[in-house]
């Protein structure tokens, strides 16, 4: 009985032992393949960068146009301004 309980006990770590492996197989090949998909995830948040940039680059140029027309139509109310005041 003393040999087949060394039997029992060598094939309970040896099975152990190889569950551990196969933890440490599946955790190695989890961050082997994190490095992709790190760089995936910063290709994406660099689109969308791009994407703002561009966007906020089109609302400048927005606001000076729309600074432009302001500074017309001021203008153009201080020369009304001072025909009516003329006129009067």
């Amino acid at each position: 009985m003393n040999g087949d309980s060394n039997i029992w006990g060598t094939l309970g770590i040896a099975g152990i032992g190889a569950v551990l492996g196969a933890i440490g197989t599946i955790l190695t090949a989890l961050i082997n393949r994190q490095h992709p998909m790190a760089a995936l995830v910063d290709a994406r948040i660099r689109l969308l960068i791009e994407g703002y940039e561009r966007r906020i680059v089109e609302l400048e140029a927005e606001v000076t146009k729309l600074e432009q027309k302001i500074d017309a139509l001021t203008k153009q109310l201080e020369r009304s301004r001072t025909r009516e005041a003329v006129e009067f």
